[in-house]
């Protein structure tokens, strides 16, 4: 069930983000004389195109998707629920930014395309039935749906590599700030954290080698949400101001306080933690998590206090995103087209 409303979810996020994309846009589309068209034809048709194909691929891959979501969970079941969303966190910010941006014009012409072919073929061999009124309803429905999308493209193109350039752009003057303190903020947060779990499981393997069973428990929902007051208070003290349609976001602006203080302390616990477990053969990663999440880490906290340049945080980010990118294709490659029970 889970599973499926999250398939749910993303056919929805996905619309409602591309509606958001046209609104955002610092230009408006507007092919036609009549100022209503321009309109309709801006805020609605344009992003209803450019959705379209995403829909159809999730409607597609269903229970494909379904299933990938379930094999993840069970693949990263090892990884605390706190690393996932901070690797789910980084993917989200490089869809948003880069790659839904880039990708949904050319998407939406094939998408079309895809579609009304199938449609010609699907005529052309009669199995539409109905006739010959059903033939011509179809191939009207195929014209429209290669017409409409490369309209919309040659519309949008032109003006969209200036939206692209902008994008670059204000994310290499300001949203890279933004971004890459939020994860640096949830880097720090999850390290504060990772003792206490650490003290929690050391006293379990303790009551099992003594008592032969374990008596302890690891408060885990409280943990998580010392974490995520911990989390808003470190962004509160990190972020600049952030300009939005509603007015001003206040933030402290205070970054050189993980420079100098936070980010050294984070560094010094992920430290420890290492040595405590190379040292003491621990094998559970319920703390820090593998090798490649502790690498991650690393890499967040070193950027920050030794290399802070645009490209190289950007770089990093990318890393976080590939690594995500990376488990969640292999799943889906593994999941079946089926819907499992």
């Amino acid at each position: 069930m889970i599973t499926r409303l999250t398939v749910v979810l993303l056919a929805i996020f996905a619309t409602i983000y591309f509606f958001l994309l046209v609104i955002f846009l610092p230009f408006q589309l507007a092919p036609f004389a009549d100022p209503t068209y321009n309109l309709i034809f801006h805020f609605i048709v344009v992003p209803l195109v450019f959705a379209s194909p995403w829909l159809g691929l999730i409607y597609y891959s269903r229970y494909r998707l379904a299933n990938t979501i379930h094999l993840m969970h069970d693949s990263t079941s090892t990884v605390p629920l706190r690393w996932r969303v901070f690797y789910g966190t980084n993917a989200a910010f490089v869809l948003v930014f880069f790659i839904l941006p880039l990708t949904a014009p050319p998407l939406a012409v094939v998408g079309g395309l895809y579609v009304a072919g199938h449609l010609f073929y699907t005529v052309g061999l009669g199995k539409m039935g109905g006739g010959k009124l059903a033939a011509v309803v179809a191939i009207i429905v195929a014209i429209a749906l290669c017409i409409l999308p490369t309209f919309v493209m040659l519309e949008f193109l032109p003006q969209y590599i200036n939206v692209w350039t902008a994008i670059v752009e204000s994310w290499n003057t300001f949203w890279i700030v933004v971004i890459y303190g939020v994860a640096q903020c949830l880097v720090n947060s999850l390290s504060f954290g990772a003792p206490i779990y650490f003290i929690f499981f050391a006293a379990r393997e303790y009551e099992r080698g003594v008592f032969e069973t374990t008596y302890t428990k690891t408060p885990t929902r409280w943990i998580r949400f010392g974490e995520l007051l911990l989390f808003t208070l470190f962004l509160y003290l990190y972020l600049p101001d952030i300009p939005t349609m509603f007015g001003t976001l206040d933030f402290l602006d205070l970054s050189i306080l993980f420079t100098m203080y936070i980010n050294w302390i984070s560094m010094g616990i992920v430290v420890i933690m290492i040595l405590v477990r190379r040292i003491l053969g621990v094998k559970d990663s319920s703390t820090m998590g593998g090798a490649s999440n502790i690498f991650i880490i690393g890499l967040f906290l070193v950027v920050e206090l030794f290399f802070k340049t645009r490209l190289i945080e950007t770089v990093v980010i990318w890393l976080a995103f590939l690594l995500f990118a990376g488990v969640a294709f292999v799943n889906f490659a593994r999941a079946s087209s089926r819907e499992m029970y």
